[in-house]
């Protein structure tokens, strides 16, 4: 099975052997927790995480490196602390040209120095065998205060669930970007340029930071199997039940009109810009809105045995993201 490993490999293979054990490590590697999180004192910790450098050619070199940042930033910025220090291990492939590195590394430079990031170590080199999009590895560290530090042991029952701009935001931005003359042939123009220029909107770094000085428990974005199996996900790390407001869902039209074009499931669809926040401070959703990010308290954590229910139905974790059954089917019209 092509993708993340699942629940049963990662409790049975990886969680147990994780080296030397340090009791300085708060938050080791969980399912579910973007972040792993190092004790530095009584009021400090230090937040890192851990990616491979995601590139598609097909964006422009300098539009792709915006998104390689955002992704790794996003995770981190789950955490309730900023990320402030890089560490990239780049493996070319020998079909790069300088030219198109340049691009690429320049690309980099400015998404991270918008965000206050500093590359502080790496390795760069070309070799046989490496092609697009999984061009090595990038970490990135976050050091602040340990109140700040979002955490499933923070999680109680009366906490609100807010969901920032809605389900399939980066299924339909890469489809769009990836296929657009298909699109352009069968949308709208507004809704095509609104399901275009949704590019920009696949990261929830600028959520986490609003989201972090207010005060969060939890924070978790949707990736893979999309926005139901991101609550799945927090239900069980927190072994919490979540009931979802049915009424209080939305959707953005132009998510609507591309995921109903290729007939996917917008709810389990891969969603990179979509942040769950599990918060005491309902004012998070207003701070989020005043910047212009759509927001909803979706939900709440109520008493009950863990699980995600809307109304009387259990939501369960995605068997599969029918984001890469859309995308191949495309690749073949396409082709």
């Amino acid at each position: 099975m092509l993708g993340k490993i699942d629940r049963k490999t990662f409790e049975e293979v990886i969680y147990p052997h994780l080296g030397e054990i340090h009791d300085e490590v708060i938050i080791p590697p969980m399912n579910g927790v973007d972040t792993g999180a190092i004790e530095i004192d009584e009021k400090r910790v230090m937040v890192v995480k851990t990616d491979p450098v995601f590139i598609v050619p097909q964006f422009g070199f300098k539009k792709a490196a915006w998104f390689a940042v955002h992704i790794l930033a996003s995770d981190v910025m789950t955490s309730g602390i900023p990320p402030r220090y890089a560490m990239i291990d780049l493996n070319l492939p020998p079909s790069m040209t300088d030219e198109q590195f340049k691009e690429m590394w320049i690309g980099m430079h400015e998404a991270m120095k918008e965000i206050g990031v500093m590359v502080t170590a790496g390795h760069t080199g070309r070799y046989e065998g490496v092609d697009y999009p999984m061009l090595g590895g990038f970490s990135m560290i976050g050091i602040g205060e340990k109140e700040k530090l979002g955490s499933p042991k923070k999680v109680r029952e009366g906490d609100v669930v807010i969901v920032t701009k809605g389900p399939a935001i980066e299924a339909t931005a890469l489809l769009v970007n990836l296929y657009p003359q298909y699109f352009k042939e069968r949308l709208p123009s507004d809704i095509f340029k609104e399901a275009y220029d949704m590019y920009w909107k696949m990261s929830c770094w600028k959520d986490g930071l609003i989201a972090s000085k207010i005060g969060i428990h939890l924070m978790h974005d949707a990736t893979e199997g999309g926005l139901w199996n991101a609550l799945v996900e927090v239900s069980e790390v927190t072994k919490k039940r979540i009931k979802i407001f049915e009424d209080k869902l939305f959707i953005n039209r132009a998510v609507k009109e591309v995921t109903s074009l290729v007939n996917i499931d917008p709810w389990i669809s891969i969603s990179e810009g979509t942040m769950i926040i599990i918060t005491d401070k309902a004012e998070v959703k207003d701070a989020l809105l005043k910047e212009g990010i759509e927001a909803e308290i979706i939900g709440k954590v109520e008493e009950g045995e863990e699980g995600v229910y809307l109304g009387n139905k259990r939501i369960e974790k995605p068997t599969e993201d029918p984001f890469w059954r859309a995308f191949f089917d495309l690749q073949k019209k396409a082709s």
